[in-house]
């Protein structure tokens, strides 16, 4: 398996994994597939605010993560936070998404927290993302648009 940086070679596939990933139980409310383009589009570019990777197996892509970073004062850093994780149904169960999180934590070292959200009944993602050390925080998410 190799993580790569995601580029122009990989929208189709992206593209094809996120209609899977944003449209099902992982989310819990609508995102206009504009929305999805745009942060394809933003993570394909030179961006400061999100990267994106593709998980290649076999000259396949198997998935896709996005990652944003910016400063928390309550951890007195950089906080990273992986925005979003898919992996293709073909693909589970390899270990893909704890290669990812070990690749995200070295590149990202410098980091004083990592973040995700999850959907709370999403019991694989939830028991994976224990696994790897993140707790559950006590905050309400909240959102204006």
């Amino acid at each position: 398996m190799e993580i790569v940086k995601m580029q122009k070679c990989h929208i189709a596939d992206v593209e094809r994994m996120a209609k899977v990933f944003y449209y099902g139980d992982a989310v819990c409310h609508e995102i206009p597939w504009e929305n999805i383009k745009a942060t394809i589009s933003e993570a394909i570019s030179d961006s400061d605010f999100l990267d994106g990777y593709v998980f290649e197996v076999d000259g396949e892509t198997a998935g896709f993560g996005f990652i944003t970073k910016y400063y928390e004062s309550e951890c007195g850093g950089v906080c990273v936070q992986i925005i979003d994780l898919y992996i293709d149904m073909k693909f589970r169960k390899q270990g893909i998404a704890k290669k990812y999180f070990e690749f995200v934590f070295n590149k990202y070292s410098y980091a004083k927290r990592f973040r995700l959200e999850v959907v709370e009944d999403n019991y694989p993602a939830v028991n994976l993302y224990k696994s790897m050390g993140f707790e559950k925080l006590p905050y309400m998410q909240m959102i204006k648009e």
